[in-house]
């Protein structure tokens, strides 16, 4: 890619017309880039931010502009990713002693984090999803991008999050050289669609043989969804990823699941009950040769004997495969993942801070320090 790299505005961006916009992600970027700065997103209702958009060469990129708002979604805040999250996290982790001595952690870290302006951020290529995915970018529309960042953003830190060696190694590469600090913050689990291996595991065998098998529940596929199901499927996806895992997860709207299903920017897949009530669903988006879930949902008051997860990872792994893309499955539900041939990758944010003041520069170097020594390892050795 080229390092032509321009900041736009909505108005900027709707000139370019159909032939030249970003395709499926249009009316996305498009409604991303109209909601009001600074006030609860129509997308995302627990996400506060400035919208707006860079273009790489024939590229689109949202970003999302942050300053002190600390209760923000995790996506969004890094706050909230380093405090406030991983303190509910700590309850994943057996160890008694372990889990006391990391909660300390965090709360001797955390009157930095506020004082550090730790918010005071711009996160590019943010899709306000938990994992995002990435063009091939060369290293000068990178560092283009970071000098114009700088100009535009003369407070704020620029985030890249979402990275792994696995899919971005050379943009990793690229931003080091570039002075960005890369810090751990997350395992996440990959499958090689190209090289579907992970379809032969027993487990995961298993699982396809429920999906197809299971005579109660009928598959949905993603044309076969309506309009009024959307609030449907946001309701599923609160039921696991909100009531059952945390409210800090990002706050799916009906408006943005609408945007989902009509543009086809994620592919949806539910089942569906004798009575014909949605009872399962999950969205793949693929973009750059890798496909990510950033919607699975189901309902949480029916039995884990009828499989209902199980299902919807099989029908995405069988989608990864059928389609020959890598399939970064994002963190959580660790030891499943693993059985059903899950490779394990630690996932890092990339920050540049250098034009900022010496008291935010320490912060993020601290924190960075902190992870690598401590976050790193014990995601590696629990397995988490």
């Amino acid at each position: 890619m080229s390092a032509d790299v321009a900041f736009l505005t909505v108005a900027q961006y709707r000139m370019l017309g159909p032939t030249q916009s970003a395709g499926i992600a249009h009316e996305f970027l498009e409604a991303f880039l109209r909601d009001p700065p600074n006030q609860p997103s129509s997308l995302v209702g627990n996400i506060s931010t400035v919208p707006g958009l860079v273009r790489l060469g024939e590229v689109f990129l949202p970003l999302t502009s942050n300053t002190d708002n600390l209760a923000d979604s995790w996506v969004c805040s890094p706050y909230n990713a380093v405090v406030t999250y991983p303190l509910e996290e700590l309850r994943n982790i057996r160890s008694v002693v372990l889990r006391t001595a990391l909660a300390g952690l965090v709360h001797a870290i955390r009157p930095a984090m506020s004082l550090g302006r730790i918010n005071r951020v711009v996160c590019v290529n943010n899709w306000l999803l938990s994992t995002n995915l990435y063009p091939s970018i060369e290293r000068g529309a990178l560092h283009t991008l970071t000098n114009m960042a700088q100009e535009h953003f003369p407070e704020q830190a620029i985030l890249f999050r979402s990275l792994n060696d696995r899919t971005n190694r050379q943009l990793i590469e690229s931003l080091r050289s570039l002075g960005y600090l890369l810090a751990p913050s997350r395992q996440v689990y990959m499958f090689d669609g190209d090289q579907p291996d992970y379809l032969d595991r027993h487990n995961t065998r298993i699982d396809l043989k429920l999906l197809e098998r299971s005579n109660d529940l009928v598959p949905v596929t993603h044309d076969e969804f309506t309009q009024d199901e959307d609030a449907r499927v946001r309701e599923l996806y609160e039921m696991l990823y909100l009531r059952k895992y945390s409210f800090h997860n990002p706050h799916f709207t009906e408006r943005l699941i609408a945007i989902w299903r009509r543009s086809r920017l994620v592919k949806l897949f539910g089942l569906k009950n004798r009575v014909g009530q949605l009872v399962a669903v999950v969205g793949t988006l693929a973009m750059h040769g890798v496909m990510t879930a950033p919607l699975v949902g189901y309902d949480t008051s029916l039995p884990q004997s009828q499989g209902l997860y199980r299902m919807l990872m099989a029908h995405v792994l069988k989608a990864a495969a059928d389609e020959r893309l890598m399939l970064n499955l994002s963190a959580g539900a660790a030891g499943f993942k693993r059985l059903r041939g899950g490779v394990s990758e630690i996932e890092y944010s990339a920050v540049y801070y250098r034009h900022l003041p010496l008291r935010q520069r320490s912060v993020w170097k601290s924190l960075a320090v902190v992870l690598e020594h401590v976050g790193a390892r014990v995601l590696r050795k629990y397995e988490l």
